[in-house]
C-alpha cells in the first residue's frame, strides 16, 4: 500500500490509497443511461466571481445537496436539518462549465472547459435508496476539487477494510459535533452528533494545502461519494453499500425514481396550448420548479425554506402546497400536513418553523399562536378540497382545534399580530416595533381559516352547537370590524396601530434583537423597543412612531386566499396604485418607499391582475416568467428585479408558478 499524509487543520492524518485508486477505471453503463435523455435548458458557470448566482438542488429527503454550477456549496443529512459539512469547489484558474439537468429528474451534468477546450464531464445524482452523493467524473485532462469545512467538525481519514476492498481510493470522516447551532441564526444546538462520509475511486489523489482536501482526478474516471449517517455505524454501512453498487445501477435506480415523480404530475407538454405565451421556458421553468422543490422535501414531509434555512418553515410551505397542487402533486402537500401532525403529536405545538429528526428542536419568533396557525389551517382545508380525503382532515382535527384557540387569546380590537417571521419583517421591509400593532393579514387568516374549519365541525357534528354558535360569534365580530380597522381610503393598510396601543406589551418574548438582530429571548428595554440581554445596558432605542404601512406583499393576499372579505372590487384601486407606481417607475417595491420586492410579489400581483381581468396582467406574466433564473427558480428579494438574498426558493418559485398557471387557465 501506498501511504498519502492528509493535514487537516492541526491534525496529521494517513489515508490508504491501492494501486488500483491510480489507475484509470473502465467506462461505466451511466453513459449510456444518459446518451437518450431530454435535457434542460443549458446554464453557464464561468467560475465564481462572474457567477450569475443560481443555485440547484440535488437530495432524496436524507442527504441534500446544493451546487452553484459544478461547485458543492452545502452537503447535509441525514437528517435535512442537519448542518453543511462544507463545500467542494472545482479548483484552477481560466475553467468554465455548462450544466444541465435531465428532465424531470435532479441528475446534473456539468461539461467543464479550460481556456475554452473541454477537460471533463462531471455527472451528479443523489441516490434514491441511500443518503449518498455520487460525482462521477471523466475527464481528458486532470482536474481539481477542494474540499474545506469549518474548523469546528471533526476530521480523520478513514477507510474501513470492507472499503478498501470495495476499491475506495481514500476516505475522510467528518463529525458534526453536538451543540453546534443548526441554523447560522439563534441557538438551536444540533442535539447528537451527525456523520457523514466522504471516499473516491479511480484516479483521484488526495493531499492538504492550507486546511483542504485537496482531489486531484484524471485524465480518466473518478467516482467521489458523500455519505450520510447519522450515526457513525450507519453512515460507514451506507458509504460500504454505496462503493459496492456499479454508479450505472444507481443512477438507473435514481432516473427511474424520477420519472414516477414526474409521471404523477401534470403533463404540461400536452395540457399547454401551441400559442402558450413563452411556452418553451414555461415548461422548463415547471419542470425546474417541480423537482427543485422535491428535492427539498424532506423524509419527515416538510420542505426546506432555502440553504440557509433547513428547518421546515409554516408559512414557506403554505406557498409551496399551492404551487404543488398546481403543479399536480397534491401527494407532497399532504406530506407538509402529516409532519405538522407528528410535530404537533410530540409537542403539543407548532412552531415558526421545526426541525427535521431533530424532534423538539424549534425556531421560535415572536407570537408563533397567530399567522402561521392560520397558515396551517388554510392548507388542510385547501388539502380537502382537492382530494375530498375527510379521513384525514378528522385525524388531524386536534392540531387545527389547537391552531383556533391559540390565535383567540391575542385578539385586541378585532385584531391579531404580526408572528414576527414574516418575509416583509425578516427583510426589514416592515420594522421589527410595528409587530404588535394589528396585523391585516394574520387577521384575514384567522377569519378565512376560521370559517372553514366551522364549516368543517358543523357539517360532521363535531362540536355542540353552543361550541360552534360562540365560535362563529368570534370569527363574525373580527370579520365585521376588518374594513374598520384595515380599510383607508380604499387602501388595505398591512398594520394598525391602534392594537399595540391597546394591548399590553409583554415584557419578554422570544425572537428578534432590535439592536443586534441575533434570535433569542429579549426584554422590552424603554421605549417599547425589545433587545438580548447583552443589548441590555446599552443606551436605550429611539422609541418607535406609530405608523401606518402598505405593502404590496399584504395587499395583494386576499386575492390569493380567494378571501371573503375585502370584496374584489374594493381591491381595484389598490391594485391600480401598485399597477401605476410600476409604470412610472419600472420598479414594484414592496413598499412605495422602499427598493426591494419580497420574491413572491411578482406572483401575488400577476394573480391578482388575472382576477380583476386586467390589461397588465400579460406584461406582468412576461416578467414573472423572465424573473427565473438559469435553474429555473425564483429568489427570496429582488432589488430593481434583480436577485439578492436566498436563491432556489420554494416558496418564492411555487407562488409565481402557480400565478403564471392561473393566468393561462384563466386567459
Amino acid at each position: 500500500m501506498m501511504k498519502t499524509a492528509l493535514k487537516i487543520g492541526s491534525v496529521l492524518l494517513f489515508a490508504l490509497v491501492s494501486p488500483s485508486a491510480i489507475c484509470q477505471a473502465p467506462d461505466a453503463p451511466e453513459d449510456d443511461l444518459l446518451s437518450g435523455v431530454r435535457w434542460s435548458e443549458k446554464r453557464l458557470w464561468e467560475g465564481r466571481d462572474k457567477d450569475s448566482g443560481a443555485v440547484h438542488c440535488l437530495g432524496n429527503g436524507r442527504l441534500c445537496v446544493y451546487e452553484q454550477g459544478p461547485d458543492i456549496l452545502q452537503v447535509f443529512g441525514p437528517p435535512y436539518s442537519a448542518i453543511t459539512i462544507g463545500r467542494m469547489d472545482l479548483e484552477g484558474a481560466g475553467l468554465s462549465c455548462v450544466s444541465q439537468r435531465v428532465w424531470g429528474a435532479a441528475v446534473w451534468r456539468h461539461e467543464v472547459s479550460h481556456d475554452g477546450a473541454p477537460v471533463a464531464v462531471i455527472t451528479d445524482f443523489v441516490c434514491d435508496t441511500l443518503p449518498a452523493l455520487v460525482r462521477v467524473v471523466h475527464a481528458t485532462s486532470p482536474v481539481a476539487f477542494v474540499y474545506t469545512s469549518g474548523p469546528e467538525f471533526r476530521l480523520a481519514a478513514y477507510q474501513s477494510p470492507e472499503m478498501e476492498r470495495l476499491g475506495a481510493g481514500g476516505g475522510l470522516l467528518v463529525e458534526t459535533p453536538i451543540g453546534m447551532p443548526l441554523v447560522p441564526f439563534g441557538r438551536y444546538p444540533l442535539p447528537y452528533a451527525v456523520f457523514n462520509h466522504l471516499a473516491w475511486k479511480g484516479t483521484a489523489r488526495a493531499e492538504q494545502t492550507d486546511g483542504a482536501l485537496h482531489l486531484s482526478c484524471g485524465p480518466g474516471k473518478t467516482i467521489v461519494y458523500i455519505a450520510g449517517g447519522p450515526e457513525l455505524e450507519t453512515c460507514l454501512r451506507y458509504m460500504e453499500a454505496v462503493l459496492a453498487a456499479a454508479p450505472g445501477v444507481l443512477l438507473r435506480e435514481t432516473l427511474s425514481a424520477w420519472g414516477k415523480f414526474t409521471a404523477s404530475g401534470r403533463d404540461f407538454d400536452a395540457e399547454l396550448p401551441a400559442d402558450t405565451p413563452g411556452r418553451a421556458r414555461l415548461l422548463q421553468v415547471l419542470d425546474d420548479t417541480a423537482v427543485m422543490i422535491k428535492t427539498q422535501q424532506a423524509a419527515a414531509g416538510g420542505i426546506l425554506a432555502g440553504y440557509p434555512y433547513h428547518l421546515g418553515y409554516v408559512r414557506d410551505q403554505y406557498g409551496t402546497h399551492r404551487g404543488l397542487v398546481a403543479l399536480g402533486h397534491e401527494e407532497m402537500s399532504r406530506e407538509i400536513l402529516r409532519f405538522y401532525w407528528e410535530t404537533f403529536q410530540r409537542g403539543g405545538c407548532i412552531r415558526n418553523a421545526q426541525a427535521f429528526g431533530f424532534p423538539g428542536v424549534y425556531h421560535v419568533h415572536e407570537n408563533d399562536d397567530v399567522e402561521i396557525t392560520g397558515y396551517i389551517t388554510l392548507q388542510a382545508f385547501d388539502y380537502l378540497q382537492r382530494s375530498g380525503d375527510k379521513a384525514f382532515i378528522r385525524e388531524i382535527l386536534p392540531m387545527l382545534e389547537w391552531a383556533w384557540e391559540v390565535q383567540q387569546r391575542h385578539l385586541v380590537k378585532g385584531m391579531l399580530p404580526f408572528n414576527g417571521d414574516e418575509t416583509y419583517v425578516a427583510g426589514g421591509i416592515l420594522p421589527r416595533f410595528a409587530l404588535n400593532d394589528g396585523s391585516a393579514e394574520a387577521t384575514l387568516l384567522f377569519v378565512e381559516s376560521g370559517a372553514l374549519l366551522l364549516d368543517f365541525v358543523e357539517e360532521a357534528d363535531l362540536w355542540d352547537e353552543a361550541r360552534v354558535a360562540e365560535a362563529r360569534k368570534t370569527v363574525a365580530g373580527v370579520r365585521d370590524a376588518f374594513r374598520t380597522n384595515f380599510m383607508r381610503e380604499g387602501r388595505l393598510i398591512t398594520n394598525n396601530p391602534e392594537r399595540a396601543s391597546a394591548a399590553a406589551m409583554p415584557r419578554t418574548r422570544h425572537g428578534v434583537c432590535e439592536r443586534c438582530m441575533s434570535v433569542e429571548w429579549t426584554v422590552q428595554n424603554g421605549n417599547g423597543r425589545y433587545v438580548c440581554v447583552s443589548c441590555m445596558n446599552a443606551d436605550p432605542l429611539p422609541a418607535a412612531i406609530p405608523e401606518v404601512f402598505l405593502l404590496q406583499s399584504v395587499s395583494l393576499t386576499p386575492l390569493y386566499f380567494h378571501a371573503s372579505l375585502p370584496a374584489t372590487k374594493e381591491l381595484r384601486p389598490e391594485v391600480e396604485a401598485i399597477v401605476a407606481g410600476y409604470k412610472n417607475t419600472g420598479k414594484l417595491p414592496s413598499r412605495p418607499d422602499g427598493d426591494i420586492a419580497v420574491g413572491y410579489d411578482y406572483g401575488l400581483l400577476l394573480y391578482a391582475l388575472t382576477g380583476l381581468r386586467h390589461p397588465m396582467a400579460r406584461e406582468l406574466y412576461d416578467k414573472t416568467l423572465a424573473l427565473a433564473d438559469a435553474t429555473g427558480a425564483w429568489a427570496e428579494y429582488y432589488r430593481d428585479h434583480q436577485p439578492i438574498s436566498t436563491r432556489c426558493r420554494p416558496w418564492e418559485s411555487a407562488i409565481n408558478v402557480e400565478a403564471l398557471l392561473h393566468w393561462i387557465e384563466t386567459e
